[in-house]
């Protein structure tokens, strides 16, 4: 498996998270965040393009930032692609060394799709050591398809809909606070409609990080990974229709586990640059 950023070759790292991170301060997702971007140093963007109460996710994540040691801390809206474009925000993007995508409705990330953002994002995780995040919304923009919607009992065509995400990471179709919403049929809908994607349902307080091809799992919950690039896919007459599929492969990681993409093959160990 390869991807936008240079597959193995991405010096950068992402943090996708399901959502509903403990911001509290303790030992989860979003610490992890500001150790990956610099602990102390760290110069932090969050995007609050997804939410509709951008003062108050901006005032809660630098609050929590702040008690973690980061005083570096701003928001950028980034409503509609002229602000997307906009030479002040690629200067702000340019010099921080961790971006988070907030959470709330990832069809208003759409308009950064294919912007000059979209593309200063590409460009910083391949050539440097740039750390983006994403929660709830912001985490399933991060495919090179993401997940607006859906829901239901069945694996259908209409139990979910897709459309274009940041393709920050190729070929993975994201789902988040995946077991609390009972979001398995969705995904494997979504998978469905391709099988060369390999499918992430992140719970929430639970994040993966990319590093490369290897994910590792940190938090509270359990990472689910579908794998069904083997599988036979038998389609409905009728999007609404259950369709059949076999031979699918499921993944449960909780904390401490880790998954190599290009081999597919999940594992449990230390995470990548640990030592005794």
């Amino acid at each position: 498996m390869t991807d936008k950023t240079g597959g193995t070759g991405r010096k950068g790292r992402l943090l996708i998270i399901g959502g509903a991170e403990n911001r509290t301060c303790g030992s989860g997702p979003l610490e992890t965040f500001v150790e990956l971007s610099g602990n102390e140093d760290a110069r932090i963007v969050v995007v609050t393009t997804a939410t509709e109460i951008p003062e108050e996710v901006s005032a809660e994540y630098t609050a929590v930032f702040g008690r973690l040691g980061v005083a570096a801390v701003r928001e950028l809206r980034l409503l509609g692609r002229a602000a997307s474009d906009d030479p002040a925000t690629l200067d702000a993007l340019e010099s921080a060394t961790g971006i988070l995508f907030s959470g709330g409705d990832q069809s208003r990330i759409r308009t950064l799709v294919g912007s000059k953002t979209n593309d200063l994002l590409l460009r910083r995780l391949a050539e440097d050591g740039l750390v983006v995040a994403g929660t709830s919304a912001g985490a399933t923009a991060m495919g090179h398809w993401m997940i607006l919607g859906g829901q239901g009992h069945e694996v259908a065509a209409s139990t979910v809909r897709i459309g274009p995400g940041l393709g920050l990471l190729d070929n993975v179709l994201i789902d988040m606070h995946f077991n609390e919403r009972g979001r398995l049929p969705r995904l494997l809908s979504g998978i469905s409609l391709d099988i060369r994607l390999l499918g992430l349902g992140i719970d929430e307080d639970t994040a993966v990080v990319v590093d490369g091809d290897r994910l590792d799992v940190v938090g509270t919950g359990v990472v689910t990974v579908v794998d069904a690039h083997k599988s036979t896919v038998a389609y409905a007459a009728e999007d609404d229709e259950p369709m059949a599929l076999f031979d699918v492969y499921l993944h449960l990681l909780p904390g401490g586990c880790w998954f190599e993409m290009t081999e597919r093959k999940p594992a449990i160990g230390r995470m990548r640059g640990e030592v005794d």
